[in-house]
Formats: C-alpha cells, sequence, structure tokens
C-alpha cells in the first residue's frame, strides 16, 4: 500500500464538503417543465400542446368534455408527433368545451368557447401552468443549492467540549469532595 495517497489529497470534512459543492455546481441542471396548450380555430379547432420548453406534447393523451355534460368525455384521442390535437365540437352545443391534455405526469386545460362571437379566431394560453423564466429557475436553484450547504456546514462544525458527566448520586459527591 502506499503511504503516501492520504496525504495528497485532502479528505477533511472541509474539504469533502467542497468537493461535493464543485461537484453540484458542475453537474448539468435538472429542471422540471409546464406544459403550454392553446387553441386555433380553422374548419376544425387545432390544438396545440407542448412544454414550455417549446418541445411538443408528442403522442398525449387527450380528453374532451362537451359544456352539457363535463364529468362525460364527449372524445378521448391523443396528440401528433407535433403535440397537435383537432378538435371538431357539435356546433349545437355551444359554451365552452373544455380539452385536457396529460403525458407523463404532465399536464395542462384548454377551454375552447364554441357559437361565442368574438372569441372564435384566436385562443388564449392556458393558466393552468404558467412557467418559469430563467431568472425564477437561477434563485430557485440558488436557494437549493445555499440551503444544502447550510445544512452541511451546520452539521460538519466542531462541537464545544461539554466535560465529564456529573452524576448526582451522594457516593460521586463525596469522592469528588474528599479529593
Amino acid at each position: 500500500m502506499n503511504s503516501v495517497w492520504p496525504k495528497r489529497i485532502p479528505f477533511s470534512p472541509s474539504w469533502q464538503l467542497s468537493w461535493l459543492a464543485l461537484g453540484l455546481l458542475l453537474s448539468p441542471p435538472a429542471w422540471g417543465h409546464g406544459v403550454e396548450a392553446s387553441w386555433r380555430a380553422v374548419p376544425t379547432f387545432e390544438i396545440q400542446a407542448r412544454y414550455d420548453s417549446g418541445e411538443p406534447m408528442r403522442f398525449a393523451r387527450v380528453t374532451v368534455f362537451a359544456p352539457t355534460n363535463p364529468t362525460l368525455p364527449w372524445q378521448e384521442g391523443e396528440t401528433d408527433g407535433e403535440g397537435r390535437f383537432w378538435l371538431q365540437p357539435d356546433p349545437e352545443l355551444k359554451g365552452l368545451w373544455q380539452v385536457r391534455i396529460r403525458q407523463a405526469g404532465h399536464g395542462g386545460v384548454v377551454n375552447v368557447p364554441v357559437g361565442e362571437e368574438g372569441m372564435q379566431a384566436e385562443g388564449i394560453p392556458s393558466p393552468s401552468s404558467p412557467g418559469f423564466g430563467p431568472l425564477q429557475r437561477g434563485v430557485m436553484a440558488a436557494c437549493v443549492i445555499w440551503g444544502c450547504l447550510g445544512t452541511a456546514l451546520f452539521f460538519s462544525r466542531p462541537r464545544p467540549f461539554q466535560g465529564p458527566e456529573l452524576s448526582d448520586s451522594p457516593v460521586d459527591a463525596a469522592a469528588l469532595s474528599q479529593d
């Protein structure tokens, strides 16, 4: 065995925390992502579903609910390879049609107005998943790193010396008074 090896690389707790912090800072970011869904009126309604990173939700499950019965699915299907789904609602059923898009634990809801003038031209993105900007993501990452580092430093600090424990028994008190 080489006896020089432990002296080359510092193994004290503070150095170990430094190596851990360096490893966390150099690792690639792992961000969660929300979902954006919108619609636009063509001969049918084209619904576009994508993650907030811009990637389309390919082959996601789609469930459509009519305004007359919001608990029973009126139509079920899935998006295509580009995250699109075409909805051709019954024009006699006027009101808000609810379209739910789900894939692997992510999802969004879009309400499509049918028969209401002025709202037919272009859809409003779903507010169910607002997404985070780069500044918000940076602040959240910094807070997580700060919390982990602070916790690790708190538990790695040296403990103050408490001294010998004294018991309350009269025999020990008599032995200490005779010394």
